[in-house]
């Protein structure tokens, strides 16, 4: 449900890309929108209540340290 919130407001961008023309395959792409500024709020959200429910170090060894504006 989150996600379709997420989806719906522009925050998360989704690209479906064929990989193989033998077998049908799609690989599905993600990454956050950088042009939607509500995309910055929910990440300063997001690091705030990590913060609160996992503390500094919990929280460190929770987040995924890539950039995540690129798709993946």
């Amino acid at each position: 449900m989150v996600r379709k919130i997420l989806k719906r407001l522009y925050i998360v961008q989704y690209k479906k890309v064929e990989v193989d023309n033998k077998y049908v395959k799609f690989h599905e792409y993600r990454r956050l929108n950088p042009y939607n500024p509500l995309t910055y709020l929910v990440c300063i959200c997001v690091i705030a209540v990590g913060l609160i429910t996992h503390g500094i170090i919990g929280f460190w060894e929770q987040v995924d340290l890539r950039n995540p504006f690129k798709w993946r």
